[in-house]
């Protein structure tokens, strides 16, 4: 016979199990409230229920109150240490309250007690990427597809660790697939557009982000992309008014006010800029990027910004991209403040960062290649070779092309000329990098006597008409991209007429100020001052062949001579040109016209020559760098 403590004791767990099975019910049919109440009051009578501790704290996760989801969930474990999916939803709430090491380690255990469970890949993935481990993402990103191929979130995941890898042509693919299987996410769109950005399919991109806009109007955040590839695309009135939309919806968005900002100064409007990323940085102390834009347009720090920028660049659980923005910060106010010994090692330790971020992704400069690709440009692009395809090109005189290193004033060059009624300045376009790749591609191993001249002269056609649709007017058209410099050779062939002017500067101020700076992309050489040596020399070396060989009007502009003398080497630049004088070429700063590089504050102001000789001020730190320049006998 069962006594009467038996009896009620069953009927306990009877009733514990029964509410435990309605508060389930209600959890997944998404009656939130009355499964909380019911799981609450399953834990008054059992209060070591692991699954209803679990269930509890991955509602409190999706309400928003993560250190509570936390505890909850680690009380579960505590009593159920194998759990496979509260270790994956300790790891959700652990990623949520921005502990990231610790989710990683919950998605890890997940997978030890259940190796097939695809989600847990999935999630390890996301967290991964975060942490800037694009290969060990992309690896459990594809082990999730194996286990689950229609997992939307895995295929999100792929496409986010091949963009970190800079693979974004690989990265499209999984962002359609995701697509395929949602079509009505937004986010998915717009995270397709900005892999299109990447490619600079610019019309592909802002129609994904505009699709992804029509599907959540009132989302501040995909307003704020569009702005960003807007900016890309260099249509700043646009960006402008998609920043401005998200203000509208957020007014408190600090990366929105930080995007306008960059909107504006590429604008010419530095006071307005200015205003942007000083708000950005009131509602956001530690937006690092708003700290290297007000430093990069010479504004000054207080002590207490210096601190925090150190406690930012220190913080090993800041993104990489944080604490390199903040080291290039901090590097730049002290520049600006004339302490020179206390920045460069700012400096260093943000190019160490980036070297270490760039070899992540498999990107690194390599100075034997680039010798090679130099000594193979001077064999084969001879005099007779450019005899060979005389009368090929189009007889257009509207191109002009603006070369040389990064930093050698290339764009004070183009703000000069284009300051000019006949001229139009582009800035740098990948036009000819394109075109080139497309000739060599298609005529290859064939020699220059066997090519096809009509499908080259489509491809010049075309740019031409590409110049005169943005020109306008113009008699003449700049494109002020450096490395255009190893296609003057396709150049000489297709646009026989076009005029070169080569920017050059004193190598150990070049050198330096390529290493100072953030570039958007590309530009492997400038993270390391022996490697910026090694890119100049083999610059100067391609430069003085072209020189020699090519059938071009030339012209080359010394830097040093054109911050002296203006007036004279302005007057040369547009007699080079063929065009009349105007005085409005003096007067550069006061032109109105979109800079999308890093001289954009630079470029409007009156000339100066306190960059002349600026590596003076840190000699005693370049040793490494004079050193390779004495090796190549370059001009000093």
């Amino acid at each position: 016979m069962t006594s009467p403590n038996n009896q009620t004791a069953a009927r306990r767990q009877a009733d514990i199990f029964r509410d435990f099975q309605a508060a389930f019910a209600h959890d997944r049919a998404g009656r939130r409230d009355r499964a909380e109440a019911l799981y609450r009051k399953v834990l008054q009578k059992a209060p070591d229920h692991a699954d209803a501790l679990h269930l509890l704290g991955v509602i409190a996760h999706e309400r928003g109150r993560h250190e509570r989801a936390i505890r909850l969930i680690e009380q579960a474990l505590a009593i159920l240490p194998d759990h496979s999916a509260a270790h994956m939803n300790l790891g959700n709430a652990l990623r949520a309250a921005g502990r990231r090491a610790d989710a990683a380690e919950s998605y890890r255990r997940a997978i030890t007690i259940q190796p097939d469970y695809a989600i847990a890949h999935c999630n390890l993935a996301a967290i991964q990427n975060e942490q800037s481990a694009f290969e060990a993402g992309l690896a459990n990103a594809d082990r999730a597809l194996e286990l689950a191929p229609d997992l939307v979130g895995a295929h999100i995941n792929r496409a986010d660790a091949l963009c970190g890898l800079r693979r974004f042509d690989e990265a499209e693919a999984p962002l359609r697939r995701a697509l395929d299987l949602m079509p009505e996410r937004a986010e998915t769109h717009s995270a397709l557009g900005a892999v299109l950005s990447e490619l600079d399919r610019f019309d592909e991109a802002i129609a994904c982000r505009q699709r992804a806009i029509a599907l959540r109007p009132s989302d501040a955040l995909l307003h704020h992309a569009l702005g960003g590839t807007l900016f890309q695309a260099q249509q700043l009135e646009a960006s402008e008014a998609s920043y401005r939309q998200a203000l509208t919806l957020v007014s408190d968005f600090p990366r929105s006010w930080h995007g306008l900002g960059n909107t504006l100064l590429a604008g010419g409007r530095l006071e307005e800029a200015v205003a942007c990323f000083r708000r950005a940085l009131a509602i956001a102390p530690d937006l690092a990027e708003a700290y290297e834009a007000l430093a990069f347009v010479r504004q000054c720090a207080s002590d207490e910004v210096l601190e925090r920028l150190v406690a930012l660049s220190g913080s090993p659980d800041r993104p990489v991209s944080d604490r390199i923005a903040s080291e290039f910060a901090l590097g730049a106010f002290l520049d600006n403040a004339d302490r020179y010994d206390d920045a460069f090692p700012h400096f260093a330790e943000a190019n160490a960062l980036s070297r270490q971020q760039l070899a992540q992704t498999g990107e690194r400069f390599d100075p034997e290649e680039l010798g090679r690709e130099v000594g193979g440009l001077t064999q084969r692009c001879t005099p007779a070779l450019f005899s060979a395809a005389m009368g090929w090109g189009s007889p257009s005189e509207l191109p002009i092309f603006i070369v040389g290193m990064p930093r050698s004033g290339t764009s004070l060059v183009e703000q000069i000329v284009a300051s000019h009624s006949r001229v139009f300045g582009v800035g740098e376009r990948k036009d000819i990098f394109r075109i080139s790749e497309a000739v060599l591609a298609h005529n290859r191993d064939k020699p220059i006597e066997q090519w096809d001249m009509d499908f080259a002269r489509q491809l010049t056609d075309a740019h031409i008409a590409r110049l005169q649709a943005m020109g306008g007017r113009a008699a003449r058209v700049t494109d002020k991209m450096p490395d255009n410099i190893f296609h003057l050779g396709i150049v000489a062939v297709l646009f026989p007429m076009a005029r070169v002017i080569f920017c050059r500067r004193e190598a150990r101020d070049t050198c330096l100020s390529c290493y100072f700076q953030q570039f958007a992309d590309g530009h492997m050489f400038a993270y390391d001052l022996v490697d910026c040596g090694r890119q100049f020399l083999e610059i100067e070396r391609l430069a003085d062949h072209w020189r020699h060989v090519l059938p071009l009007s030339m012209l080359t502009v010394d830097y040093e001579e054109l911050v002296g003398d203006p007036e004279a080497e302005s007057r040369r630049l547009i007699e080079f040109l063929g065009l009349d004088w105007e005085s409005a070429c003096l007067e550069f700063h006061r032109t109105e016209r979109p800079v999308f590089t890093a001289a954009t504050w630079e470029v409007r102001q009156p000339i100066y020559t306190r960059s002349v000789g600026r590596w003076r001020y840190y000699e005693r730190h370049l040793e490494p760098l004079l050193e390779v320049l004495a090796q190549g006998c370059a001009r000093l």
